[in-house]
């Protein structure tokens, strides 16, 4: 009989479920019911399902996708503040105060090592139900997609590592220096190890590596129903077309996101659709969300809690974001009605804030329960038209105009179509369709543009965009493990 057993993973902290969940007093403390309990054996297709659920569990908690590290790019690219400073949930990130020792550094790192830790034990165990199956067979297709999204879950969960602890490939810095990327984890056994940093090349081949390895043999599926909370082909295109536009590789990034542009079964969404697709499960754009319910979410340190002035109201839209959006955006549906002013039950907190996070349909703690979109339809429009813009070419003559056009006639009332785009266009762009979704820091720095914010700490309130304080160090506790480990990296 084979057993899931938890092993230590490279700078994996091994605690039980309970421990994790109990790091914060105002997190519900359950994993979801789809998640695998640590000793049940891997012996059947079922299992083997029950298994893969179990590995993207860790994703819905606070320092997974369902608060802290979903918002950090926000709170770090000058565009939120915080309303109530009393709570101080999120200081580190708004302060650039990431450090080896800090909550979110420890927290962040441990929640997608434990993804990546929960993929190798799957993955040692798989082959033997795989090769129990008839060629052919219903449950042969079920455990190769299986296996296929475990391979492109350890690739996301690396990539945000990366994107945490890592400088951006496209920001100038030395991709093959020694200590520039992440600690890659790529087996589970029982040997004691201790762990080194790779460099930001050998990371992102790897993530390149596992990416495509979810797409061998088309065993994922392409129907758009599998895509909301578990990984599908279109999601491991969306997503390598992201990953290789941050490393620089222009073309790659064209192709993928033009073959979910043209090819998938998603749509963007309508400029009368987008206020209302906020509390919807697998709206017509989501390529990929992590489900969070009643039961499984990340309580008060949640994206709703955060972005509302009834939680902790740490994520309200900045002076000078409003007054740009008041000055560039009257007319689109972004500002006019998927953000409003707001205040708390006591009159508290008023502030402007996103409407992303309502709550979903039918949920009795709804402040709570908000899906996360890992990666959405627009953002791909969006990587296709830089893309291009950066030296991709179209095999079908498509420009990076027709893109950014096809966008914004869904945004905005009347639009005029543009003859021509710019970089500044399109990253203007980014900053009010994703606001709020973890994109801007990371859109800044790749473009080697400059981080302003009113928490930075000088008389600038700017900090350059290869500022070692825009990345997080690798936590402390880790380097307790690994006494070599390199906790800042190298550029």
């Amino acid at each position: 009989m084979l057993l899931i057993t938890m092993k230590r993973t490279p700078l994996y902290i091994a605690l039980t479920a309970a421990t994790l969940f109990a790091s914060c007093t105002k997190q519900l403390d359950q994993f979801p019911s789809t998640s695998l309990p640590d000793d049940e054996a891997i012996e059947s297709v079922a299992s083997l399902h029950r298994a893969v659920n179990g590995a993207y569990s860790p994703l819905v908690l606070r320092y997974g996708y369902g608060g802290d590290v979903a918002l950090y790019p926000d709170a770090k690219g000058g565009d939120v503040r915080v309303v109530n400073p009393g709570y101080q949930q999120t200081t580190d990130a708004h302060h650039f105060t990431t450090r080896r020792n800090s909550a979110f550094s420890e927290g962040a790192y441990r929640q997608f090592a434990f993804v990546i830790g929960r993929v190798n034990n799957v993955l040692k165990y798989a082959p033997a139900v795989l090769k129990g199956l008839q060629a052919g067979s219903t449950d042969e297709q079920k455990a190769k997609d299986d296996i296929a999204q475990l391979y492109a879950l350890r690739a996301l969960a690396h990539l945000e590592l990366a994107r945490l602890y890592c400088y951006i490939p496209t920001s100038g810095v030395n991709t093959t220096a020694q200590y520039s990327g992440v600690p890659l984890n790529l087996v589970s056994d029982d040997t004691p190890r201790t762990f080194q940093r790779s460099t930001l090349k050998e990371t992102y081949e790897q993530i390149f590596a596992d990416f495509l390895k979810a797409l061998e043999g088309n065993a994922l599926s392409t129907a758009k129903t599998s895509g909301s909370g578990h990984i599908n082909s279109w999601t491991v295109k969306a997503l390598l077309s992201r990953a290789y536009l941050y490393y620089g590789d222009y073309q790659k990034a064209y192709d993928y996101a033009e073959d979910v542009i043209a090819n998938s079964p998603y749509a963007l969404y309508s400029r009368e659709e987008y206020p209302k697709v906020w509390n919807t499960q697998g709206a017509s754009e989501s390529l990929f969300e992590v489900l969070t319910t009643d039961k499984s979410n990340a309580g008060l340190n949640s994206l709703g809690s955060y972005t509302n002035p009834s939680g902790y109201a740490e994520y309200a839209v900045s002076d000078d974001f409003l007054a740009w959006l008041r000055a560039n955006r009257s007319d689109d549906i972004r500002f006019t009605a998927a953000i409003s002013e707001r205040q708390g039950g006591d009159g508290t907190n008023k502030a402007y804030y996103t409407l992303k996070y309502p709550g979903l349909q039918g949920s009795t703690a709804p402040i709570a329960v908000n899906n996360y979109k890992v990666i959405r339809l627009s953002e791909v429009y969006l990587i296709a038209a830089e893309a291009l813009l950066k030296g991709a070419t179209s095999s079908t003559g498509k420009t990076a105009v027709s893109y950014y056009n096809t966008l914004r006639k869904n945004r905005i009332s009347g639009y005029t179509p543009a003859s021509s785009v710019t970089l500044q266009d399109l990253l203007d762009e980014r900053r009010v369709e994703l606001f709020c979704e973890g994109h801007r820091l990371y859109d800044l720095v790749r473009n080697k543009i400059n981080v302003k914010s009113s928490y930075i700490a000088n008389p600038n309130k700017e900090y350059d965009y290869l500022n070692p304080a825009l990345i997080t160090e690798l936590p402390q506790r880790e380097k307790n493990l690994s006494p070599e480990l390199v906790l800042e990296a190298a550029k």
